[in-house]
């Protein structure tokens, strides 16, 4: 329930303050949530996206993001990738930005770890620049890079090459951890610096690009054995990480994603898979995103305990609106705003916040900017800003607060925009957030 506001009735200073609930439901937000995992297919062909499927996955399951494994295997014994096969990227990206989706993107050669599948370094930097110009220019809708490249499903593992080294997420040798480190660095210097990328484990940042802000993490062992397969390094089976690494790993999550899936059930901790932990580490790491196609019965079982839902709730950020206070002398329009993320993580994208006046006779919409990064929004914030509402045409208005997507591309996208998570705020046509004040200049 809102309660009512109370009208500024002239320049004489007047307040209103309004205090909001809470809305239950699970919502769509971009760039946070459970993701689908689409192929482009392993060899023989790409297999397009469907513009009709992604709209389903936005509208029916509240899912705002897909992982797309784009297969590079018919590029392994020739040293370009194909003008076809650039042209079907740009219609992956066009359907995605049509549906109002984004994208995690990782670039792989197999799902083998034979070195037969495993090209040169020089042949990967040579991709990495092609793929450059049509990552670059649909930025928009790319939520991160995973790494890639290397090994079986790009993960860094299982190369079978000589110039990365077999089984191991940095290298055996100094040799081969900087071959890893070429190819990291390139891709950081010819991506976007927009686009945040992902590794594997702590280990890879830590070695090959200690402190770079820039990466966030990809744990495709969530929960399991062994400090998830390699994502902490951990002393045997039962091992725990250390509070460096949980440090690490916690702060990556201010300016990149933390994304990932279960792969199975941990032999060690049987029930660190179960939906009541699943909860906990998944606030504790500050996750954003998880994939909800594996591990099958581990998503089951959340579903199964009631822990699915809440999950779908509070992946990523999640921002409730305490109350907003208006207050007015004159000219000058001061507004204090209460909000709470009681997400498990902030929102790793800059983005702008604004204030909208909406004529209620003429209905033209007045935007004035916040001063915040919503980025920094990590857990209670108070937003109190002065307006000088002097330019304001005289008239009676509606206050709204919008969050669009930084890019102009998507800015004016509802679906790009951030959705309170209170009742009776949402505008889904504009992708405002409707704080019920109202006033009159």
């Amino acid at each position: 329930m809102i309660s009512p506001s109370i009208n500024f009735l002239s320049s004489v200073q007047k307040f209103s303050y309004i205090t909001y609930s809470l809305d239950d439901n699970i919502i769509s937000n971009p760039e946070r949530g459970f993701y689908h995992y689409e192929s482009t297919g392993s060899s023989g062909g790409y297999n397009l996206l469907s513009t009709s499927t992604l709209t389903d996955y936005r509208t029916s399951e509240n899912i705002t993001v897909i992982q797309r494994q784009f297969f590079l295997i018919d590029f392994i014994t020739g040293i370009s990738i194909s003008g076809t096969y650039l042209t079907n990227m740009q219609t992956d990206f066009n359907r995605l930005r049509s549906a109002g989706l984004k994208v995690i993107a990782r670039f792989t050669y197999t799902s083998s770890s034979a070195a037969v599948y495993q090209p040169t370094k020089a042949q990967i930097l040579t991709h990495i620049a092609q793929l450059a110009t049509v990552v670059n220019s649909n930025k928009d809708v790319i939520v991160s890079i995973q790494a890639g490249f290397i090994g079986r499903y790009g993960e860094w593992y299982y190369t079978g090459s000589s110039e990365f080294g077999d089984a191991t997420s940095i290298g055996t040798n100094s040799t081969q951890t900087n071959n890893r480190k070429d190819v990291l660095d390139y891709m950081l210097s010819q991506f976007d610096t927009d686009i945040p990328l992902q590794v594997r484990t702590v280990s890879i940042k830590e070695t090959l690009s200690p402190g770079n802000s820039r990466l966030g993490f990809v744990n495709d062992s969530f929960l399991n054995s062994y400090g998830d397969s390699g994502t902490f390094t951990v002393s045997g089976e039962a091992g725990t990480p250390s509070l460096a690494e949980i440090a690490i790993f916690q702060t990556a999550s201010f300016n990149a994603p933390i994304s990932g899936e279960t792969n199975g059930t941990n032999s060690v901790a049987l029930t660190r898979t179960d939906g009541p932990n699943a909860v906990i580490e998944l606030d504790y790491y500050n996750w954003s995103l998880i994939n909800k196609d594996y591990y099958g019965p581990i998503i089951t079982g959340w579903s199964a305990s009631g822990h699915f839902d809440t999950i779908s709730k509070n992946i990523g950020y999640r921002f409730k609106l305490n109350s907003t206070n208006f207050s007015r002398n004159g000219n000058s329009l001061n507004i204090i705003i209460d909000i709470t993320n009681i997400g498990y993580a902030n929102s790793f994208k800059s983005r702008n916040a604004y204030i909208i006046f909406k004529n209620i006779s003429t209905l033209i919409t007045y935007q004035y900017q916040i001063t915040t990064d919503v980025n920094s929004w990590y857990t209670n914030i108070v937003l109190n800003q002065t307006f000088d509402i002097s330019a304001l045409p005289s008239g009676s208005y509606d206050s709204y607060i919008w969050l669009p997507d930084n890019d102009i591309t998507l800015s004016s996208r509802p679906e790009y925009s951030i959705r309170f998570s209170n009742t009776g705020t949402w505008d889904s046509i504009t992708g405002y957030n409707n704080i019920n004040q109202s006033f009159i200049k």
